[in-house]
Order: C-alpha cells, then structure tokens, then sequence
C-alpha cells in the first residue's frame, strides 16, 4: 500500500530532479500550495494509468457478492458494478474453467456474438460485458449461466477509483511511477511549463507498458 503522502513527496522528487538539470522550478511557490495542488492531481494521475496500463494492480479491490445479487436471464447473468468500478482483473463463478479478465463494452463484436446461440461463449471461455441497466447503472454481464443451479460467485477484483486523500492497495513500482510522472507533468501544465510537462507525459506512458517495464528491469 502507498499512502498519498508518499505519493507527494515522490512527485516532488521528481521536481527537483528536474529543477536540478533546467531552469524549471516550481519549489520557489510556497510548499503547501505545491501539495494542494498535487494531491488534488493525483487521481486524474492515477485514472490515467488505470486506464492506459497493459496490465492490472495499482489500485486492485475485491468484494463479495451474494447471490441475491446476481440477477439472471436466459443466456446469462449480470450484477451491478460498484460505483468507484474502474476496470476488470478477474470475475469468477462458480463451474467456469476459468475467470473473466477483460470487461467488453457492448458494442464491441464479442459482445454481439453473445446475441447468438451458436457463437455464444461457454464455460471454458466464459465472456463479461458492460451494459447499462434500466436504473442508468452500470452492470457487468456475464455468459453463460452455469447449469444446474443458481450461479456463485467466485471471486470479483476490480481496479477502483482514488479518491482524494486515500491510498492506493497495490505494489506495481512501474505503475506507482507512471501516477507520480503524470501528476508531475499535469502540474507543470498548471503552472504552464510545456517541454518539462510533455516530457513527463511520455515517461508516464511509458512506464504503463510492459514492454517498457522489462527492459527497465
């Protein structure tokens, strides 16, 4: 877990690592105003790299579901997803061969196929879709429906939302990287320093790649 604090105070490294080779600084402001401003930064950082990452754990929650909740129809099932629901790492029930980990919007082809008996998925490669319901929620859709009883959920783990002043739950050094370099960069743009800002945007979305990763490993 990394708290915002240390989030900050690794924003600010990143600062005054550049202020120490250019002529760019913004620690000449007041420190408690360059705080404000990065921590109120930080979750646009942090939904940038949960929504641009190659891979999942910077900000991983998983919750229970009971079966009451779990509304189902002919072909499949479907619940509704978490208001601070950001992006997919596993959905499991029970007599699949294996969890969903990637949420499908429903206009996609994948989606489509599930209108169709014959190219419809089955539990060996089961298939999750975002619709919305006829409240204006969210709801994940899951195909097919387990035979035999009503479904179980496995597991649910999701990447949540940073909320202002929290923490974030996982332990990827890359992904916490790319938030403090995109928090850095939108800070820069704040106090309207383009070539530090842009150079600081594409670190960040550098570091959301794996590829990247492993050569930095």
């Amino acid at each position: 877990m990394i708290t915002t604090a240390q989030l900050k105070e690794k924003v600010r490294q990143l600062i005054n690592e550049a202020a120490s080779d250019t002529d760019v600084t913004l620690l000449a402001d007041d420190t408690r105003n360059i705080d404000e401003h990065i921590e109120a930064l930080l979750p646009d950082a942090v939904l940038f790299v949960q929504i641009n990452s190659d891979r999942c754990g910077l900000n991983p929650k998983g919750i229970s579901i009971e079966t009451d909740e779990i509304y189902t129809e002919d072909s499949c099932g479907s619940i509704v997803l978490p208001d601070d629901f950001v992006r997919l790492v596993s959905f499991d029930v029970e007599g699949w061969g294996r969890p969903c980990t990637v949420l499908y919007p429903a206009d996609s082809p994948v989606a489509l196929a599930q209108s169709n008996l014959y190219t419809r998925a089955g539990c060996c490669k089961p298939v999750c879709i975002e619709s919305i319901g006829g409240n204006g929620k969210r709801r994940l859709r899951f195909y097919p429906l387990p035979s035999g009883s009503s479904p179980s959920l496995r597991s649910f783990v999701y990447e949540a939302v940073y909320r202002q002043g929290g923490s974030l739950s996982g332990n990827d050094e890359a992904l916490i990287k790319a938030v403090a370099y995109r928090c850095a960069a939108l800070l820069y743009n704040v106090f309207e320093k383009n070539d530090s800002a842009n150079a600081f945007f594409a670190i960040s979305a550098a570091l959301c790649s794996s590829n990247q990763t492993n050569k930095n490993e």
